[in-house]
């Protein structure tokens, strides 16, 4: 029964009913008492803090000794389990601190990026994590707690100004020492070269040795100082370009001394520029006379700079193992190189390149070229009266230069180096005179090897091949064409005299290139026969 103005019974509670669509305020809160008072029915587990564990020695021989490694790390362990730290990650460098990019410290800095709850780094002290301002800085920016162990500090983003002026201090501490140490290792290594030492890891060919007096100098390596040795002579020769001469290399067994790997391109090409292999050696922009062992001569190695001199974009290298005068001769029309092109896969063309445009010349076979090139070498050939006459004069041209008092060692070293070159020279001589008559039965490596120690400039132009020989071959040129036609030609006898008894630095060169090509020869015939490269004898090579 309802009263008459009064809501009914059912219309009262309505409005403590959870309508749809909204939460129950009430529920929500009884439920969130029960699990609050649940929750403090039992302890809450405390959070353990991370961190990283670094630790660094300088050199291979601290890492050798065995105990700077093991105790730094033995050191922040025992930190962290007395602090109650868990170490995450384990980083360890054997690397100078004194610049960036050191590996393990990278690896650490990523990993510190990768796990944001990781936000402790433990070392040992300053010097073993940072010795420059940048890795400093790098630190710094990261927001970690640093933990200096053995310093007893701990740097953070809510240390003091005060703290943080003290540590910046201790890190320009430690990067003015290893400055400092980096500028009395240079100032040694400087008086070291002066001193005629190489001061400086060994090169290939060489070895590190202590002398009878204990300290450290290189010596020629028995083992690999023939190979390289040999690697100046096959370039000098003209047939290899470097990637040649360092796939040869490979396929010899050349390689590095520790490793075993093979030479790159660019560890051959360095090689070969390098002075250290004639007896002197660069450093600091200054040149010095070494007191180690020489692997060539300062001839063979002249000859090999002026070799890699020339290489450039104009000229032709390739096929040289398939054309024998490929490159060697110049159009004379436009000044672009004679290249050769196989037709009908039997002739052998040569034809300008065509660079500049196109070229009125026609196509050449190789033969009539040869057979112009055996003309053009008919010009230094003489009658053995003559070659007699010219010996004669070399050699009393080289006793008129070496008459010397013979008691003293290093003046007769001397004068058996010029006895060697001038009987060198006088070989070089006897291979123009029969040039002509050895070029059409040489192999197609060896006729190059000729050409290019004999001639200079030659241009091929309207069916002629115009031909400059080399010097000192330019003389003899001259000199057999006025023997020929019974003139004054002792003028020119003397000059090629000089030019062989007392030879200037271009004709040491010439003469380092041909005994290059004849040890190449008889080091290739010596494989064909054995099946192995045969390397040089280092003395016989630097003679």
């Amino acid at each position: 029964m309802t009263w008459p103005g009064l809501p009914s019974r059912k219309a009262s509670v309505r409005h403590l009913l959870p309508k749809p669509g909204r939460s129950n305020t009430l529920q929500k809160s009884n439920k969130v008492t029960s699990q609050s008072t649940r929750r403090r029915g039992r302890k809450t587990q405390p959070v353990v803090p991370q961190a990283v564990l670094y630790a660094r020695v300088s050199t291979l021989e601290q890492q050798r000794e065995g105990y700077s490694i093991p105790a730094q790390v033995k050191l922040l362990e025992d930190y962290a389990a007395l602090n109650g730290i868990a170490i995450m990650s384990t980083h360890i460098d054997v690397e100078t601190a004194r610049k960036r990019g050191r590996t393990a410290f990278g690896a650490m800095l990523g990993f510190l990026r990768r796990n944001p709850q990781v936000r402790i780094l433990l070392v040992e002290k300053t010097d073993r994590l940072y010795r420059n301002l940048s890795d400093w800085a790098t630190v710094d920016d990261l927001g970690v707690d640093v933990h200096l162990v053995k310093e007893n500090a701990v740097m953070s983003q809510a240390c003091r100004s005060s703290e943080k002026f003290v540590h910046g201090i201790k890190v320009l501490m430690a990067k003015a020492y290893v400055d400092n140490l980096s500028e009395e290792a240079r100032k040694g290594m400087l008086e070291k070269a002066r001193q005629g030492h190489w001061p400086s890891f060994a090169p290939i060919g060489y070895r590190n040795v202590q002398n009878d007096a204990g300290r450290k100098v290189i010596e020629v390596d028995p083992v690999l100082g023939p190979q390289v040795a040999r690697l100046f002579e096959w370039f000098a020769t003209g047939s290899y370009s470097v990637k040649s001469l360092t796939a040869k290399a490979a396929a010899a067994g050349l390689g590095y001394r520790k490793s075993g790997s093979r030479l790159g391109s660019s560890a051959v090409y360095t090689l070969l520029r390098n002075r250290i292999y004639t007896g002197r050696f660069d450093w600091n922009g200054e040149t010095y006379s070494g007191v180690h062992g020489p692997l060539i001569s300062q001839a063979l190695w002249d000859s090999v700079q002026s070799l890699l001199d020339e290489r450039g974009p104009g000229k032709q290298h390739s096929h040289i193992a398939t054309f024998p005068f490929h490159g060697l001769i110049k159009c004379g029309h436009c000044g672009c190189a004679m290249v050769a092109e196989i037709k009908k896969q039997r002739y052998i063309y040569y034809h300008c390149t065509g660079y500049r445009g196109k070229c009125p010349e026609p196509y050449l076979r190789q033969e009539r070229l040869e057979a112009h090139l055996v003309s053009a070498l008919q010009r230094l050939h003489y009658c053995t009266t003559a070659a007699l006459r010219i010996e004669q004069a070399i050699k009393g041209q080289g006793r008129g230069g070496a008459a010397q008092p013979r008691d003293n060692a290093g003046v007769t070293s001397i004068v058996r180096d010029d006895e060697r070159m001038i009987r060198q020279g006088l070989e070089l001589m006897e291979m123009a005179r029969l040039a002509f008559l050895a070029l059409p039965g040489l192999p197609i490596v060896q006729k190059r090897r000729m050409l290019g120690l004999l001639l200079g400039e030659c241009t091929w132009a309207n069916g002629a091949l115009t031909v400059n020989f080399a010097a000192p071959f330019d003389l003899l040129e001259v000199y057999v064409g006025t023997v020929s036609q019974d003139g004054d030609a002792d003028e020119l006898l003397a000059a090629i005299a000089m030019a062989f008894g007392r030879p200037a630095a271009v004709v040491k060169q010439l003469i380092a290139r041909y005994n290059a090509m004849v040890r190449c020869q008889q080091g290739e015939a010596e494989r064909a026969r054995t099946g192995e490269f045969a390397w040089s004898d280092p003395e016989v090579a630097a003679a």
